[in-house]
């Protein structure tokens, strides 16, 4: 397949004050500064806003923050040859999986069953079929039906095997943790810094975490596209929206498939999840992403604590709040 790495349009972005470099100051010198921490995460853009901290804690803070995202991404990401996943894809089996693999993996699988298989780790096969369809091809149409089913008949959680000792796929099967993992990543950065004390801190790793408010006690606003901007205090924030990877030239098909399908879900414009869990908002909001109303209602059932705002194909919203 081709190994062009996709281009995620971000969602959200967020409504701070910005400046320039690594760790730049944000405030004056006589008071408290805030500080902001640019870099990648799973591919992607990631910044963490640092809000009533010390510059030289600040700085003792981003080799911490680095290490642990190397740390994850050597065993998520799909961009790295020698990473867990990656490593699991060639061969079909792992050995000894580590911790963060385990846990991330198992979330996805408790995903997939919860909501009936519309969240599954197995859909890399469609994405590889996809980018090998329009990399040969950029101007054609969908994906064939005969290329479609090939790649769909490898599509199905419940065929991996995850244990302590080993984690084990189907034959041909291979898998993507893309749908969770910047919120999987974003978790452990953000209660890496809870741990150091920090309270004022908003983590954007591609889908962001408060650990609360902005030092002033106000809420961080979270811009979204032709929407009002969303307040966020506590806890994670995750869109999924189709227009963020489009394959071929004329955007015939995208990366948000329907497993059923083998399709790109085409029934909302944009889904966006509140949860605690920036990893479970991030899965939710791929999830839900392909489910119909009904099949919306059901997921959350399973996840009492989750806001759902679905924004349908002509710009009407709908939520679903928290049964908790």
């Amino acid at each position: 397949m081709s190994a062009d790495r996709p281009t995620r349009r971000r969602a959200l972005a967020i409504f701070a004050a910005t400046a320039a470099g690594c760790l730049a100051d944000l405030a004056g010198p006589r008071r408290a500064a805030a500080y902001e921490w640019h870099g990648l995460a799973m591919g992607a853009e990631a910044r963490i806003l640092f809000g009533g901290i010390e510059p030289d804690f600040a700085r003792s803070l981003v080799p911490l923050v680095s290490d642990e995202i190397e740390r994850l991404e050597g065993a998520l990401s799909l961009f790295r040859d020698d990473s867990e996943i990656s490593r699991l894809n060639k061969t079909g089996h792992l050995e000894r999986p580590s911790g963060n693999m385990r846990a991330a993996l198992a979330l996805a699988l408790a995903t997939a069953r919860a909501s009936g298989g519309l969240f599954d780790p197995t859909v890399q096969a469609l994405w590889e079929a996809h980018a090998d369809w329009f990399a040969a091809a950029p101007n054609a149409g969908a994906l064939s039906d005969k290329r479609r089913a090939a790649a769909r008949r490898l599509v199905d959680w419940r065929r991996i095997s995850l244990s302590a000792a080993a984690i084990s796929l189907a034959d041909g099967q291979r898998i993507t943790l893309n749908g969770l993992g910047q919120g999987y990543v974003t978790d452990r950065i953000a209660e890496l810094l809870y741990r150091r004390g920090l309270r004022h801190v908003l983590v954007d790793l591609g889908e962001q975490r408060a650990l609360g408010p902005q030092r002033d006690g106000g809420a961080w606003l979270i811009a979204r596209k032709d929407a009002p901007s969303l307040p966020l205090i506590e806890g994670a924030l995750a869109t999924s929206e189709g227009s963020g990877c489009v394959f071929g030239a004329a955007g015939a098909a995208h990366h948000l498939f329907d497993p059923h399908s083998g399709q790109s879900a085409n029934l909302w414009r944009r889904v966006t999840v509140h949860h605690p869990s920036a990893a479970v908002a991030d899965a939710l909001s791929t999830a839900l992403y392909a489910a119909a109303e009904r099949e919306i209602s059901a997921t959350l059932e399973h996840f009492p604590d989750a806001t759902a705002i679905v924004t349908g194909q002509n710009g009407n919203e709908r939520q679903w709040l928290p049964l908790a």
